[in-house]
């Protein structure tokens, strides 16, 4: 019995542990919870103290809503300071009168919202503010500054965003010595005169969400590194115009002044005018034109920026054209603009890399005469880019072989020989030199054969006609032994005297 009680002691002991581990896991989730709802509630103060609520007030969203919007009117915050003035500031006079605008409670903040004109010129009425630490002009129609800002003594701060300005001068806030801040941003500027003239202690200058047009000089962002850096957003300004659209603006910059340097940096190019035409989409690969036109080239230039791919040197005294087959830096030039010059000879540019990839080769009013037109005609046909070739204004010479070649070739490829009406050549009638069109030589002018002539028959002709006559003969002479044969079993007599 005493071993039964015993046995049953343990049990007891057991369960009361059970329970009062129970009950310590229970007090410590009670505190776990407590601590958690007192940590979250800690986290929401901080979380509001950081993350403060967007004054509203700061901004002309929704401006039109205003009671004062109707008059072109203006009202005064007493909380901030702050002066509103919703499509003008016809009673800025009278609330100056008044006192609101005082000493007393100065008018620190100025939201100009919905100005209606094209231009602005109220900015003598700036002056009667003379506290004023920060101007906002959002939401407006006007496209310029009348006048540059006026001196003020506290402003430091100038916001202009969502407006249609499209033009600011230089000088517009050269004297406004405590400006720190301007936003430029989300209007309609399309380019600056310069680098804006700003005070010595201007910090932050944000110029994003403009339709910039890149074919302007914005270089000076990268020529005059203490003034690009106040560009706080100059990494995403983007350009706008057609030949630029959707690129970095510093990208297109970056690579006119390579071009520049490359172009200054050789002499036979110091002369020559070197402009970037494109930038391809998803490689932003620049591409280059280079223009040496009138400046009297013997030859070719023997260097090329890299990427350049068209090449103008018109009027010149050129008359080697080997760099195209030798050359690497002429390895991308796709467009050779070649009019005017002393081209005698383009022989040497058969089976090249060169013809059978280029797009555009003006050969007019050189000093060609002839040409392989076979190599012409295949490269041609190989070549997918070919888009335009001018060969008017030579003095071609059409002999019987060349002109009727000619004319095939200019008949075949007239869509790309775009003015193949009016290529000419001379070409010789009985002893005399005339000049024609070659899309309307016929073979006899080119061969030179008259039409009295061309009824008599050739020694050729009579040759042809002889061998044609022989072989009906022997033909003749082949069905008769066949016959004979089939029907009579006598072979040919020659097949006898056979051995």
């Amino acid at each position: 019995m005493a071993s039964g009680v015993f046995q049953k002691r343990p049990k007891a002991a057991k369960t009361i542990s059970l329970f009062c581990m129970i009950l310590i896991r229970l007090s410590q989730a009670a505190d776990d919870s407590h601590e958690t709802s007192t940590l979250l509630a800690t986290t929401t103060t901080i979380t509001t103290e950081i993350i403060p609520m967007p004054d509203s007030g700061r901004s002309c969203f929704g401006w039109s809503s205003a009671p004062e919007a109707a008059g072109g009117n203006c009202s005064r915050s007493n909380r901030n300071g702050t002066l509103k003035c919703y499509g003008g500031m016809n009673n800025l006079a009278a609330l100056n009168q008044s006192g609101k605008l005082s000493r007393v409670q100065p008018a620190l903040e100025m939201l100009l919202c919905g100005w209606p004109k094209d231009g602005l010129n109220h900015f003598r009425d700036l002056q009667k503010l003379p506290r004023l630490r920060s101007l906002t002009i959002e939401y407006s129609g006007f496209t310029e500054f009348k006048f540059d800002f006026p001196e003020m003594l506290e402003l430091h701060t100038i916001n202009i965003s969502w407006t249609n300005l499209s033009y600011i001068s230089s000088r517009t806030f050269k004297r406004v010595h405590p400006l720190k801040v301007l936003d430029l941003r989300w209007n309609q500027l399309i380019q600056l005169d310069g680098p804006l003239l700003l005070p010595r202690n201007f910090e932050q200058l944000y110029l994003a969400g403009n339709p910039w047009n890149c074919t302007r000089n914005f270089k000076w962002m990268l020529l005059q590194p203490e003034k690009g850096r106040l560009v706080v957003d100059r990494d995403e300004l983007i350009c706008t115009d057609r030949k630029y659209k959707e690129r970095q603006m510093l990208l297109v910059m970056h690579y006119k002044l390579e071009l520049r340097r490359q172009c200054q940096s050789h002499e036979d190019l110091r002369n020559c005018t070197c402009l970037m035409h494109h930038i391809l989409p998803k490689t932003h690969i620049p591409l280059y034109t280079v223009n040496c036109s009138h400046l009297q080239f013997q030859r070719l230039p023997d260097f090329l920026p890299d990427n350049t791919t068209t090449l103008v040197i018109n009027d010149n005294m050129i008359s080697d054209i080997n760099p195209l087959r030798d050359n690497p830096y002429y390895r991308h030039v796709v467009d050779m603009q070649l009019e005017n010059n002393q081209i005698s000879n383009v022989d040497n540019l058969e089976g090249t890399y060169w013809l059978q990839n280029f797009r555009l080769l003006n050969l007019r009013g050189n000093n060609l005469r002839k040409f392989h037109v076979y190599a012409l005609d295949n490269a041609l046909f190989d070549n997918e880019n070919a888009n335009l070739l001018l060969l008017s204004r030579n003095p071609w010479h059409c002999t019987c072989k060349f002109g009727s070649r000619m004319r095939e070739l200019l008949t075949k490829y007239k869509d790309i020989v775009r003015d193949a009406w009016n290529v000419s050549c001379t070409y010789r009638l009985d002893d005399d030199q005339l000049l024609a069109k070659v899309l309307t030589l016929s073979r006899q002018e080119m061969c030179n054969l008259s039409v009295e002539g061309s009824t008599q028959i050739h020694p050729i002709d009579w040759l042809n006609g002889v061998l044609a006559s022989l072989i009906f003969i022997i033909l003749g002479k082949l069905a008769y032994d066949y016959y004979y044969y089939k029907y009579y079993g006598r072979v040919p007599w020659i097949v006898m005297k056979m051995p």
